[in-house]
């Protein structure tokens, strides 16, 4: 591996710091985009930016193709490095190194763009599934207590992992059974403010979990701003290896120890590995399956900090094959007139898919 080009270095130095400040994005995207760039640059052999021609932009998409990658992680790479080159173009002593014209080579086909951007099918436990995984955990130890909280608490929360590992007691409101997920405590995704009711999915996971808050307040005797889901404390034993002691008054440093919970707890039980975030399209799969009315289902996609009930739709709404055919094969009125058209012009209405004239 060649070098780095300490000219390179300086600019994408410089864009970063733009991308920062300017840009307002986060640090961990433009860490992504310094890993697009450096795809880039690996591709070039470390040859200065102002190389840039539209022979570099094409074999830098066929050396992408011939590395197996995702369509969408080449979508995305190339992305980056046409908003780097855009940014580049109009920089002092770049604009006449870099052409704009040469930019668009970077583009991939209209038949590409659709497989890259085209939702993927993505696994996630049913309701059952989860249920089934909660009841065989053990709840002997404070640990094996937390650990089934976490799951009970997530499967009626629906909330990420991110902010998993940031809450603190002081942010569930026992008395409305309320989760205050406030951006300046909290790691949200996008450092929006999200609250969160706890779903009625489950009354034994609702007890499981304000047990936990119990246990945490009147046993271990945390105050309001210990972690909700402390991590484990270490010890050493006497060949001095270190191993499992209680509970920490500390946050895990970032939801790695999390999701092994989650996975060793579905594989306990003879189902497949899921993260804590698949547990979200489960929440909107009980959507569909209860039949929620227009405001139901909106209040529903508030919670789980989704601005419109269209993002819950697209983003986690595809329903399974086989629910798919139940419903398209379902005996019913064939034909939909009258009261049934008006209500589904009102339900998409009230959604937002369509506009009345």
């Amino acid at each position: 591996m060649k070098a780095k080009n300490p000219t390179n270095e300086r600019i994408k130095r410089t864009y970063f710091h733009h991308l920062k400040h300017a840009d307002g994005k986060a640090e961990q995207t433009i860490r992504q985009i310094g890993r697009s760039i450096a795809r880039y640059e690996e591709f070039t052999g470390q040859r200065d930016f102002k190389s840039f021609d539209q022979k570099q932009a094409v074999g830098f998409k066929d050396d992408l193709a011939k590395a197996s990658m995702a369509p969408a992680t080449i979508h995305s790479t190339l992305n980056d490095l046409k908003r780097f080159m855009g940014w580049l173009a109009l920089q002092q002593g770049f604009k006449r190194a870099i052409r704009i014209t040469d930019i668009d080579y970077l583009n991939l086909s209209e038949k590409d763009v659709r497989a890259a951007t085209a939702p993927a099918d993505k696994a996630f436990p049913t309701l059952q599934m989860v249920e089934r995984a909660i009841a065989a955990m053990p709840s002997a130890s404070p640990i094996e207590r937390r650990d089934r909280a976490l799951m009970a608490f997530t499967a009626i929360t629906g909330i990420r992992d991110g902010a998993l590992v940031s809450l603190k007691l002081k942010h569930f409101d026992q008395v409305r059974k309320l989760v205050l997920q406030d951006p300046r405590e909290v790691s949200t995704k996008f450092s929006k403010r999200i609250d969160t009711f706890l779903f009625p999915l489950n009354d034994a996971f609702e007890t499981i979990f304000l047990d936990w808050v119990d246990h945490l307040q009147n046993e271990e005797l945390f105050g309001q701003n210990d972690p909700l889901f402390p991590k484990t404390a270490l010890s050493q034993d006497d060949n001095y290896c270190f191993k499992a002691n209680g509970l920490s008054r500390e946050h895990w440093a970032n939801a790695s120890p999390i999701r092994t919970i989650f996975k060793d707890a579905f594989k306990s039980v003879g189902l497949p590995e899921f993260t804590p975030h698949r547990f979200r399209n489960m929440i909107v799969s009980e959507m569909y399956r209860r039949g929620l009315s227009v405001q139901e289902f909106k209040a529903w996609s508030q919670n789980l900090g989704h601005e419109g009930a269209m993002t819950t739709l697209t983003s986690y709404g595809k329903i399974g094959l086989e629910e798919q055919g139940r419903l398209v094969r379902a005996i019913g009125n064939p034909t939909l007139g009258g009261d049934n058209l008006d209500a589904l012009i009102a339900q998409l209405t009230a959604l937002k898919m369509i506009e009345r004239s």
